[in-house]
């Protein structure tokens, strides 16, 4: 009996089993009870309500027997004897293989042994969780939680060796001979939700494509549950992949949570769940879990206001880690056409069209694709399509005409660069000799973008390569030409 006890004393030493970890086991007497810590490590972005179930696997007589002297007097002696009262847990035990189970005669009563000295606490938690263990028999002791939830005690509990579990999925076995109190450190679920850099300042009609990321600890064994909300301006489109993945893995493992239709949310926005099964989750523990959302901005989206897209995790029913939110921002650039003598003059009759920039050699960018857009407000407000707009050819225009006044075109994305092109001068007025304009924003992406164009009356020069004063000297010599020959013909009818 005084070996289990010591293999049991290096068991409650070395127990770090499953994220938890017992202090001070020993450092106090008196009469036994568990007391549960806080959580050492929990994330500051999660609101935990965990509950603990201890299990009391074996009975203890301690001191049993007692060195007695010749005067009669007894001195403890530290000896300690397990055992059970009921033939159900004997089998139990009996059944794991670990233990030696001994009846005593004519009693409600099994000693029970190690079987090997060298069995480990870990080895003693997988017996008790195995699904063949049943954990029914055995009497089970409930935690009280303070009232300000800092920890959650048992009370006194009789001396033994108990079984803890908690809704976390933690487990652990130790010895009560004193009072125990156990540090809490169990790795909680956490997600994240991230955007490519480049998507925070969406296009109108442009793809953003999220990544949402669940860390999946060792203990984890609940069903886990993702809500993905999106703001009015985002439209759900697909799931692209779902993937799991442990730090040494070289490639990532497929996985299939089930997602729900998108539904209904306040605010104009929609959202979707994407649920994990226990089972799922148990074959993920320990990994990371990796899921590709595609959203579209559609033409509802706010102009220079931040979309939100925000990321709920529930884990089981145990708690739910703080929403994480990230966002994406079209944007606008106005511009005017103005005389270039005086830009209070503001022209009418101009015609632009706006395409997509293209890199060229170096720094240089040429007009690409010509960008459909949205007639708001004629000669004042355009925006730009989605694919759904320019498939149903509503209120499609390519061309912007000025009217006079200066014109908004919202929908942009300030991280891309564009190409402004004039195709058309006001009446008596000349259209510039490089007709094409960037748009883009340059070191401050938060700053509004506005753009003055000139233009300039009078005859304009012919560009090099053009016909110039060749028409002149054609014609004046053509002109001598007849010249000469009407001369000729008349000396000749002279004479």
């Amino acid at each position: 009996m005084k070996k289990f006890s010591k293999i049991l004393s290096v068991a409650l030493l070395v127990a770090l089993v499953l994220s938890l970890g017992v202090a001070n086991a020993f450092a106090e007497t008196g009469t036994p009870s568990i007391t549960i810590n806080p959580v050492e490590n929990k994330e500051a972005n999660e609101s935990a309500a965990i509950d603990y179930v201890a299990y009391r696997i074996l009975e203890a007589d301690i001191d049993k027997d007692p060195t007695v002297g010749s005067d009669g007097s007894t001195t403890a002696n530290g000896t300690v004897a397990y055992y059970v009262t009921t033939a159900d847990r004997a089998a139990q035990l009996s059944a794991t293989d670990l233990f030696n189970v001994t009846k005593v005669e004519g009693q409600n009563k099994w000693f029970v042994e190690l079987k090997n000295s060298a069995t480990t606490a870990e080895q003693l938690v997988a017996a008790f969780s195995a699904e063949s263990f049943d954990l029914s028999k055995f009497e089970k002791v409930e935690f009280s939680k303070a009232a300000d939830a800092t920890n959650a005690t048992s009370g006194d509990v009789d001396p033994g060796y108990y079984y803890i579990t908690s809704t976390l999925g933690s487990k652990i076995a130790l010895q009560t001979l004193s009072p125990v109190t156990i540090n809490e450190k169990n790795t909680y679920t956490t997600d994240d939700k991230t955007i490519p850099e480049v998507d925070k300042l969406s296009e109108i009609g442009q793809d953003i494509t999220y990544t949402l990321t669940v860390n999946v600890p060792a203990t984890a064994n609940k069903e886990i549950v993702l809500t993905d909300t999106m703001s009015k301006g985002l439209k759900f489109k697909e799931i692209v992949s779902q993937t799991v993945k442990g730090a040494n893995d070289t490639e990532a493992a497929a996985i299939t949570g089930t997602v729900s239709a998108v539904t209904a949310a306040e605010n104009d926005a929609t959202k979707f769940t994407i649920t994990y099964s226990a089972d799922q989750v148990i074959a993920a523990a320990g990994k990371t879990i990796t899921v590709l959302v595609k959203v579209e901005v559609t033409e509802a989206a706010a102009i220079d206001t931040d979309i939100p897209n925000t990321l709920d995790l529930k884990y089981g029913n145990v708690y739910e880690a703080k929403p994480v939110t990230v966002n994406t921002k079209p944007s606008k650039f106005t511009f005017d056409k103005v005389d270039g003598t005086d830009t209070t003059i503001k022209l009418t009759g101009a015609e632009f069209e706006l395409h997509r920039a293209v890199k060229g050699e170096g720094d240089k960018v040429t007009a690409g694709d010509v960008i459909s857009l949205v007639e708001v407000t004629a000669g004042e407000e355009y925006r730009i399509a989605t694919p759904e707009e320019i498939a149903a050819k509503t209120n499609i225009v390519t061309t912007m005409t000025t009217t006079g006044k200066v014109i908004t075109v919202n929908g942009i994305d300030k991280d891309l660069t564009y190409i402004l092109v004039e195709t058309k001068a006001p009446t008596g007025y000349n259209l510039p000799q490089n007709p094409n304009t960037e748009v883009k924003a340059g070191q401050d992406v938060q700053a509004d973008i506005n753009i003055e164009i000139q233009n300039n009356k009078g005859t304009q020069l012919p560009s090099t390569g053009g016909i110039g004063t060749t028409i002149f000297y054609v014609v004046g010599g053509v002109l001598v030409l007849a010249a000469i020959i009407l001369l000729v013909t008349k000396k000749r009818m002279s004479e």
